[in-house]
């Protein structure tokens, strides 16, 4: 790989739910052998071990499904999965993922037992996800109106879990952006956009494998999606770089789609055709 791909560092989980959400979801519905999965993630640098260690904790998650037909074995996506995978899906696919039309936000508070560890973890996970900063332990804010359901169903069934959520309007002479900054690392936020454009706001690669640079892209979108809670501009200055993000990454999807397609169909084909 060129400097462009290997110069990106995403952990094995990052690449396969990227890869599931733009080119397994909806196209295919059988399993797939391990071989196709080995091919992609070692295409971008990630040990077989490290690959096969992933599927098996995906499994064990119940995220995806193991099968084995002789010495083959096969992987494909479980309901779970796919509903997560399309929930990503309409949020990477929205043209200005950055714009926040809402003057509301959204508040939730939650309690959960310190032996719920794993809850917890999955429930810090998907408020990242959906643009919740904390404001002091257990307590969550987002610019907004959230829909709380998904994150509510992360400990439907758990114990000793209480969930509060509502949406509010500031009231008059608050410090929006006192809390705005309590909540979230500006200038953070601002380098993880600097870090996308800087590695994909520029000629792409002549010659490079573009199944692999459509699975990193995608990982990195993903990951950017994620740390950006989609604040108001007035909160992120008249040089916010979350328009260009978002131009950009519209710019080399459309240099990569087709033919990222086209090669994973192949090496799906291959991989079939050598059980």
């Amino acid at each position: 790989m060129t400097d462009q791909a290997t110069e990106l560092r995403f952990k094995p989980q990052e690449l396969l739910l990227a890869l599931g959400g733009a080119l397994i979801l909806d196209t295919y519905e059988d399993p797939l052998p391990t071989r196709v999965f080995l091919d992609v993630l070692g295409s971008v640098g990630v040990s077989a071990d490290a690959t096969r260690s992933v599927l098996t904790r995906l499994t064990e998650r119940g995220l995806l499904t193991r099968h084995q037909d002789g010495r083959v074995a096969s992987y494909g996506l479980t309901e779970t999965s796919r509903r997560v995978l399309r929930e990503g899906r309409r949020r990477v696919r929205t043209p200005d993922p950055f714009h926040q039309a809402s003057s509301d936000w959204t508040l939730l508070s939650f309690s959960l037992p310190e032996s719920q560890r794993d809850v917890r973890s999955r429930l810090r996970s998907r408020l990242t996800w959906a643009g919740f900063g904390c404001l002091r332990d257990g307590l969550w804010i987002a610019p907004g109106r959230v829909d709380l359901d998904s994150i509510i169903a992360v400990g439907a069934d758990v114990g000793g879990l209480s969930i509060d959520g509502f949406v509010a309007a500031p009231a008059a002479g608050t410090d929006v952006a006192r809390f705005v900054r309590r909540a979230w690392d500006l200038d953070a936020l601002r380098w993880e956009h600097e870090e996308f454009l800087r590695r994909w706001d520029r000629p792409l690669p002549r010659g490079e494998d573009p199944l692999a640079l459509f699975t990193l892209l995608g990982a990195h979108w993903i990951r950017l999606l994620r740390s950006d809670p989609v604040l108001p501009e007035r909160h992120l200055g008249e040089d916010s770089p979350g328009r260009r993000s978002a131009a950009v990454y519209g710019t080399v999807v459309t240099a990569l789609e087709a033919r990222a397609q086209a090669a994973f169909a192949d090496l799906v084909r291959d991989a079939r055709a050598r059980r």
